[in-house]
């Protein structure tokens, strides 16, 4: 009798994010906020930022995000100098997504005791973050609340805002069949699905967790004034895996026949998660993806060269709409809301 058990597999619900949950609570939030003034915001495509017009021609667009439970990564191994990266790159990488060039940073530190070592080795973070994103640290506020966070505690949370044409707007209605996904290497696990990564990665290659996530502003911004109007979508790979390329249009879907190589963090979470579940959670060594006409490509690519980035064409759009196909894979990747 074979008495081997099946290792059981985890997935992000298992390591207690309610990915559904929370999805709920975003589409009341919108109903609650909901008001006259919302017509006059520009649609960006994806929803990365949203954009509010300042004069006929120009916009401001605007986003927020944090870096989750890397935070405890960074606590565990006591290494806090870049994750302050992390949380300019998922910022400033999403206004990006909309067209808009990032102009200014704010941040929010909430901790219960301010430990002065800690506390400027995370700034250290962000300034560099501000640096290479090419924007300008310009205030935040510094919360210690003890009581609310035990010593040791804390949390991170940052605020851009951009500034973007109206003819360079990005709304994802031009992307239509035959058009090609460039795909733009990730450094690793970015700063998404740590919840489930703190869980079945050996405590020994944790190092690999804190690899800052990489800042695609520079080169995609270079991009877009090189060639005005052909970046038809931009998709920042973040929570929801690669079925972040889906918020982009409705009508459209994606197939996927090269895979960008797999950074060695990969490897480990795949140990113990499925792939199907891989591809939903994590980017897969895609952290970027950039859609256009085949005839653009060679060009986009350079330019993230030139900047050090790993680009490469990796698919193209077709029309099934709300799926992924990835060839060698036997699942499709679904829109999260189908």
């Amino acid at each position: 009798m074979n008495t081997e058990v099946a290792m059981k597999k985890e997935t992000y619900a298992s390591s207690g994010v309610q990915i559904d949950k929370a999805e709920s609570f975003v589409e009341r939030i919108k109903a609650k906020a909901r008001r006259a003034g919302h017509d006059k915001l520009w649609k960006g495509a994806g929803g990365y930022a949203a954009v509010y017009p300042v004069s006929d021609g120009m916009g401001v667009a605007v986003t927020t995000d944090g870096i989750g439970t890397k935070l405890l990564v960074a606590n565990e191994l006591k290494k806090y100098n870049t994750i302050g990266i992390d949380l300019v790159a998922m910022v400033a990488n999403d206004l990006i997504c909309v067209g808009a060039t990032p102009t200014l940073f704010l941040d929010y530190y909430a901790v219960g005791y301010l430990e002065d070592e800690t506390s400027d080795a995370l700034i250290d973070g962000i300034v560099e973050g501000c640096d290479r994103a090419g924007m300008i640290l310009a205030g935040g506020e510094t919360a210690e609340m003890p009581g609310l966070y035990e010593r040791g505690h804390y949390d991170f949370a940052g605020f851009a805002v951009g500034n973007v044409a109206a003819s360079q707007l990005i709304t994802g209605e031009g992307i239509k069949p035959g058009q090609k996904l460039i795909g733009v290497a990730s450094s690793g696990i970015h700063s998404n699905g740590l919840s489930l990564a703190r869980k079945v990665v050996d405590r020994k290659h944790w190092d690999l967790l804190l690899e800052p996530t990489k800042m695609y502003v520079k080169p995609t911004i270079a991009a877009l004034g090189k060639f005005p109007g052909q970046l038809k979508g931009i998709a920042h790979i973040t929570g929801g895996g690669w079925r972040n390329l889906l918020r982009l249009n409705d009508s459209v879907g994606f197939h996927i026949t090269q895979r960008p190589a797999l950074p060695e963090v990969f490897g480990e979470i795949a140990k113990a998660v499925e792939e199907e579940e891989m591809f939903k959670t994590f980017n897969m060594g895609m952290g970027l993806g950039i859609i256009c006409q085949s005839n653009y490509c060679q060009g986009i690519i350079e330019l993230f060269a030139e900047a050090g980035h790993k680009a490469e064409v990796v698919g193209e759009v077709n029309d099934q709409p709300g799926l992924i196909t990835i060839d060698g894979c036997k699942f499709t990747l679904k829109d999260k809301h189908s």
